[in-house]
């Protein structure tokens, strides 16, 4: 997994391990706000129970502020080697676990 991964998706919100990140074609950065990844716990509660209406809120609720996180001037060079980092300094379980997301993430993003 690398930064490749990211480029052509729009930012959202991502946990791995104990931590969260913004991470997608312009952004990566870590997310230390607990109403922004209470709203993650809510959407992957809402994926589980088949919940569509409260799925979707917190879907674009977590699109919303991965858009509002983003800090322009973007450097992608920047970006993508902030991606890779992260992504190296992950074990095995956190990166299936983020493999799993991502997956979620693009059945939401089809759906909604």
């Amino acid at each position: 997994m690398n930064h490749q991964d990211f480029k052509s998706r729009p930012g959202f919100l991502y946990r791995t391990g104990e931590r969260y990140y913004y991470l997608g074609k312009w952004i990566c950065l870590e997310c230390t706000d607990y109403e922004v990844t209470d709203s993650l716990y809510m959407y992957e509660l809402a994926y589980k129970e088949h919940n569509l209406s409260d799925l979707n809120v917190y879907f674009q609720k977590i699109r919303a502020y991965s858009d509002f996180a983003l800090v322009p001037p973007f450097n992608k060079d920047e970006v993508y080697r902030a991606q890779d980092l992260l992504l190296d300094s992950l074990n095995e379980e956190h990166t299936e676990d983020l493999r799993r997301q991502i997956g979620m993430f693009e059945e939401c993003f089809r759906q909604f």
